[in-house]
């Protein structure tokens, strides 16, 4: 079965409640949501439905379960105020999944869907990206970005591959870390491997 659901497309979509956005998505003509961030969790997560009702589980334990999975890394916020996200990077399809989740939550749609009457041009969302890992995708990025990289062959080949006008800074992970304070109105994304994750959380404030 869990092959058959690789080769699925599985729908899903964006629902938001109390101000937090849950990745909803259809399996089996029911509709389920999870806590996880990013569309690409729900192939992840119909597997679990799936695993979950070979055993027997109940709808409501379902349910329960999908809205309680750890996130552990995986596009976890780790501060509020400022916003501090961060997402474990080990290979390009991490990477690819994380631009589409920063495009997602607050990229150019997410901005157009919050115009209205009285905010009809809202401003760009900026984003202070901290990164000790490098994969050509992360260029997609572009948006009223700042990346501070950790070391300077990862902040080369960025350089070799983006030509565009965006702000690259190279320092270490507290100097790094320390500079948040420098961007107030930024969304600030830390990428990097388990290690760096760990570390993260021990230093930013929750």
């Amino acid at each position: 079965m869990k092959s058959k659901i690789l080769k699925t497309k599985i729908k899903s979509w964006f629902e938001k409640t109390d101000g937090v956005a849950y990745v909803c998505f259809e399996y089996k003509d029911e509709i389920y949501r999870t806590n996880l961030r990013g569309r690409h969790q729900a192939i992840n997560m119909a597997r679990v439905v799936e695993d979950a009702l070979q055993t027997g589980a109940t709808r409501e334990q379902i349910d329960k379960l999908l809205m309680n999975q750890p996130l552990d890394g995986k596009f976890e916020t780790l501060q509020q105020n400022p916003r501090v996200i961060f997402n474990i990077i080990e290979s390009p399809e991490d990477m690819k999944n994380f631009v589409t989740c920063v495009g997602d939550y607050f990229g150019r749609a997410m901005q157009a869907r919050m115009a209205s009457h009285e905010n009809l041009h809202p401003a760009p969302f900026k984003r202070l990206i901290i990164a000790d890992v490098f994969y050509p995708e992360l260029t997609k990025i572009k948006q009223n970005v700042t990346i501070i990289f950790m070391r300077a062959d990862l902040c080369n080949q960025y350089r070799a591959q983006y030509k565009g006008v965006v702000k690259t800074h190279v320092l270490p992970f507290d100097a790094a870390l320390a500079s948040i304070k420098d961007y107030p109105d930024h969304k600030t994304f830390i990428i990097g491997g388990r290690d760096l994750y760990e570390t993260s959380k021990k230093h930013v404030r929750r």
